[in-house]
């Protein structure tokens, strides 16, 4: 599957699709209340096939209530009772696990979904059709900047709109997204940190910009603003408008950073070793500095692009003593704490950056379970030297690569 986003032009009749989001909201909000209601009167839950059958009764039975939902697709009313079943399938498997004694990812029943917060519907496989830069929506044209050409046949189409109001249109096709690059022969190990991003085993120091910290001026101006508006008037949505104005433009940067670093590396390397880390648990210890990094944004996004280019991500056990293992001579320095930057081994006498000691290892335990055949592995040369720093890698560079 290949999934392309596309912006819609700003245009009154806009207020037709604004319209469709608002019945798709209606939707979700009365049969997520219906099973509240049955879970209160102790009856068992509605499945998919269930809801479906009480949603055709509800519009046929009593149209005068319910006349407005025949506006949107039939198609996509019924797409967002089946979000309805999942969010709620995720939610008994999650239970089910924790009676067994697991420790699964905490899930949440589902909410209800405000008419301040954007929301969305997908249409499939009718209810649209494509005319070059133009998209017929029900009926009603809707011209949207062509930024890349739609490839393969469209399987879904769906529409949101985000907090600015600007309405977007994503569009799955069936293509299989896949780019031939020369191998490079190289394997490297990536340590994850909160002072630098990665440290990679051929000492290079990929630092994060920390957009979110850079923009703290800034959001906290625009935030004042908004608290001195009365609320009801205009000035209060506008000033609303102007904070996620402000949030829009950190999370693009953020988005960017991460699929620029994550080029680079694909194109640099065949293979990539990263440590399995518990990225909700490390939010609980250090919480905004770990989501300005956002380091499970980025590993999605290095997956994708090394499937998309052939090469592969390895993760190795959360549990291996990287940090405390000598990469010279392999013995363990158990006493050593977080705070302990750079260390001397007591066997060999090695002195060790922390960083580029654990990816040195990081990369070894990697590797060792794989036939890298001509794959060299990318380790500092100078890392038996005394404290060999990190070379900070400039987050722009990848531009001069894309």
């Amino acid at each position: 599957m290949y999934t392309t986003r596309y912006k819609l032009f700003r245009a009154p009749r806009l207020r037709h699709l604004k319209h469709q989001t608002d019945i798709a909201r209606q939707i979700w909000n009365y049969f997520l209340g219906w099973h509240r209601m049955r879970y209160s009167l102790g009856l068992p839950y509605m499945n998919y096939h269930a809801m479906s059958r009480e949603f055709t009764i509800l519009r046929t039975a009593h149209p005068e209530m319910f006349a407005h939902w025949r506006e949107l697709d039939s198609w996509a009313s019924r797409d967002i009772l089946m979000r309805l079943h999942r969010a709620y399938e995720r939610f008994f498997t999650y239970c089910k696990q924790r009676r067994e004694g697991g420790k699964p990812r905490k899930v949440r029943l589902p909410r209800f979904k405000s008419w301040r917060k954007p929301y969305s519907f997908t249409m499939s496989p009718s209810g649209y059709k494509f005319d070059e830069d133009t998209v017929h929506i029900l009926g009603r044209p809707y011209r949207f900047n062509l930024s890349r050409p739609i490839r393969g046949n469209v399987k879904t189409v769906t529409v949101k709109f985000d907090a600015l109001g600007d309405a977007y249109l994503t569009v799955v096709t069936d293509d299989v997204a896949s780019e031939v690059t020369p191998k490079t022969g190289k394997a490297a190990g990536f340590d994850f940190g909160l002072r630098r991003m990665f440290t990679g085993s051929e000492g290079i120091a990929h630092e994060s910009p920390e957009f979110y910290r850079q923009a703290q001026t800034n959001l906290a101006k625009v935030q004042r603003a908004l608290s001195s508006k009365p609320f009801g008037s205009g000035n209060r949505e506008r000033a609303k408008q102007d904070v996620a104005r402000t949030h829009r433009k950190i999370r693009r940067q953020r988005e960017d950073h991460h699929w620029k670093l994550a080029k680079h590396l694909v194109l640099t390397h065949d293979i990539l070793v990263f440590e399995t880390l518990t990225f909700e648990g490390m939010k609980r210890l250090w919480g905004r500095k770990v989501s300005d990094i956002a380091p499970y944004a980025f590993h999605m996004k290095l997956k994708h692009l090394a499937t998309k280019h052939g090469k592969q991500v390895i993760y190795i056990d959360r549990w291996e003593p990287t940090s405390k293992t000598c990469s010279v001579c392999g013995q363990l320095n158990a006493l050593m704490d977080l705070k302990t930057r750079r260390w001397q081994c007591q066997g060999c006498k090695s002195k060790h950056d922390r960083d580029v000691n654990a990816a040195i290892n990081i990369l070894r335990v990697g590797t060792s379970t794989l036939e890298v055949g001509d794959v060299r592995l990318a380790i500092a040369s100078n890392h038996r030297r005394n404290y060999p720093v990190p070379r900070t890698h400039n987050p722009t560079r990848p531009c001069q690569i894309l």
